[in-house]
């Protein structure tokens, strides 16, 4: 595989690139729908369900139990309460994928701008990221609501070209899923594409990224 050179800024997805953070949606989810008197769900259907943000992991979840269309009211409803259960719960299961704090520290020495770009809501970001020790790693946090569209709308990935003033020649988009993918395409940047992650279940070598790779820790290789 050969190396990608002269990139400067690298934009980092969050849930299934750098943490599993589905164990702790799971025990978000399930607490939610407790209150609702509604069956529980397990991590492998939890799993399809993340990458467009927390409103609709929620209605894709209520869709699933209910089998039934919900209204807009009992979705604010819900979503405000499983963000209430979700900071309760926030790195409970939760964890960093092997050699992700090794790596982020590797790319940060070697002077690499590094942004957060994720689908989740921004209030959960600097506590999630504190307790895994990775918080000093980011220049930037993007998230879910900081802008008024994100992934796979390229606004984010845009946004950090301009905050940097890079290029997109300049720049790298590295995740798990399609969102991550169709954001770095649609902003001209290229794309890394990791395979453990989650994305909605399908395998993320279909959707063409520039390189793929199986362990974070190739990454240092590849840049």
């Amino acid at each position: 595989m050969s190396q990608i050179t002269d990139i400067k800024l690298i934009c980092f997805d969050l849930d299934g690139t750098l943490v599993n953070s589905v164990p702790d949606l799971r025990l978000a989810l399930n607490a939610m729908l407790d209150d609702l008197s509604l069956p529980n769900v397990n991590g492998l259907i939890v799993k399809t369900w993340v990458g467009d943000g927390i409103p609709k992991m929620v209605e894709r979840c209520l869709l699933h139990v209910q089998d039934k269309a919900i209204s807009d009211t009992e979705l604010t409803q819900a979503v405000a309460t499983f963000e209430d259960y979700y900071q309760q719960f926030l790195n409970t299961e939760s964890g960093l994928y092997p050699a992700v704090k090794s790596t982020l520290f590797s790319l940060q020495d070697k002077g690499y701008k590094i942004a957060l770009v994720t689908n989740k809501s921004e209030q959960f970001l600097p506590k999630l990221l504190k307790y895994f020790g990775i918080n000093r790693c980011f220049d930037l946090l993007i998230g879910g609501d900081t802008l008024a569209k994100n992934k796979p709308d390229p606004m984010q990935v845009n946004h950090a070209c301009e905050h940097f003033n890079v290029s997109q020649s300049q720049t790298v988009m590295v995740g798990d899923s399609r969102n991550d993918i169709l954001a770095g395409q649609n902003a001209q940047v290229k794309t890394i594409a990791l395979t453990y992650g989650y994305n909605f279940g399908d395998p993320i070598a279909d959707m063409n990224p520039d390189y793929l790779i199986n362990h974070f820790d190739e990454l240092l290789t590849l840049l």
